[in-house]
């Protein structure tokens, strides 16, 4: 009796792991609901691997449910996890070091005194890794003069250019968007937003060498979620009685929004990277996991560095809902990383990602 209860339950874990396995072919404008499967996968994998570990003990032949449930999922696996134990080769080229970080606001949503002793903390941060190319979002900034801030700090890293774009339109003496930071001196610019949409990204054509390389910094459409939204997900839907319905139903109707805008605009950006000429670096905040339609169609295009140097599951997002790797850095296929890194540094909602590359 025990045995078929567990077995049950192992069959019901392996379908679910099954359904993660979907939303990287299926968009989400289909089935959107389908979607929400790629946001579960690690904690469903950890559940398979713990049924295989109990068949083994109990009734080894049983394991193979699940086991063969994972295998059938190995490309999923191979986005998702990472271990890296060797050292990669001899890169010829220039050797870049390229920094992605979502500083949530840049503290100014803060208490004044912690958010200045955030802020600090991030220059520094950035100030002592000293990355060739930096990708900033959520940069947020006020002063007499609107843009006063951006060229104090572009000073303070001691970089040759920036460029800033707002996600809405500049409001008064604030700002509030997307930053790139370069040693390099750039070229060509621009933004990428159409009807219905913020300004989710932008680019800056780097003359690197001999080599123009056009370098994105991406922000994808967030969920949008409140500080109640995420303590009803980990708190497993503990609500008041009556409440849980409506707000199951809210959190859905926002999850499903967001990976819908998030479809219109990885199209829009995938068809910029058919037109492009140049070797291509994107980073930035995706709001979505390896498992997802949108990091699919990325890769069909461009190599993650992570999968490159990367170790373990780099969760990049610091907030409460845990295994959230969402933060990425995209490089073109000749372009090779020969390290990564995530900073564990709670400045932000979001942990700093880097690579070091060779074009």
């Amino acid at each position: 009796m025990l045995r078929t209860l567990f077995l049950s339950l192992n069959l019901i874990a392996a379908i679910a792991l099954i359904g993660t396995y979907l939303p990287a072919y299926i968009a989400p404008s289909v089935s959107p609901f389908i979607s929400l499967f790629g946001l579960i996968y690690p904690i469903l994998l950890y559940i398979n691997l713990g049924f295989v570990l109990f068949w083994l003990i109990f009734r080894y032949k049983l394991a193979l449910v699940s086991v063969i449930v994972i295998l059938a999922g190995y490309n999923n696996l191979m986005n998702n996890f990472h271990f890296n134990l060797f050292k990669g080769g001899v890169y010829q080229g220039t050797t870049l070091k390229v920094l992605t970080y979502n500083v949530q606001t840049f503290g100014l949503t803060e208490g004044k005194g912690e958010g200045e002793s955030n802020r600090n903390k991030i220059l520094y941060f950035l100030k002592n890794e000293n990355p060739h190319i930096t990708c900033l979002q959520e940069y947020r900034s006020e002063g007499k003069t609107r843009y006063e801030p951006l060229k104090n700090m572009k000073d303070t890293l001691n970089v040759g250019t920036y460029y800033y774009e707002s996600y809405f339109s500049p409001k008064y003496n604030q700002l509030s968007g997307l930053v790139i930071f370069s040693k390099f001196s750039a070229v060509d610019k621009g933004k990428l937003k159409f009807k219905g949409s913020r300004t989710f990204g932008i680019y800056a054509d780097l003359l690197i060498g001999n080599d123009t390389v056009r370098v994105y910094n991406i922000h994808l459409a967030s969920i949008q979620l409140l500080p109640s939204d995420i303590e009803f997900v980990v708190s497993a839907g503990q609500e008041e009685k009556g409440a849980f319905a409506p707000h199951l139903h809210k959190i859905y109707d926002k999850l499903t929004d967001a990976f819908i805008l998030r479809e219109k605009q990885i199209d829009y950006l995938t068809r910029q990277l058919d037109s492009c000429r140049f070797t291509v670096i994107m980073c930035g905040d995706f709001n979505d996991t390896p498992s997802s339609y949108v990091y699919n169609q990325i890769i069909s295009k461009l190599k993650d560095s992570f999968k490159e140097k990367g170790k373990g599951i780099s969760t990049s997002y610091a907030g409460e809902i845990p295994f959230l790797r969402i933060d990425y850095i995209f490089t073109s296929k000749p372009v090779n990383t020969f390290r990564f890194q995530r900073y564990k540094v709670g400045f932000s909602d979001h942990f700093p990602v880097s690579a070091m590359i060779t074009i």
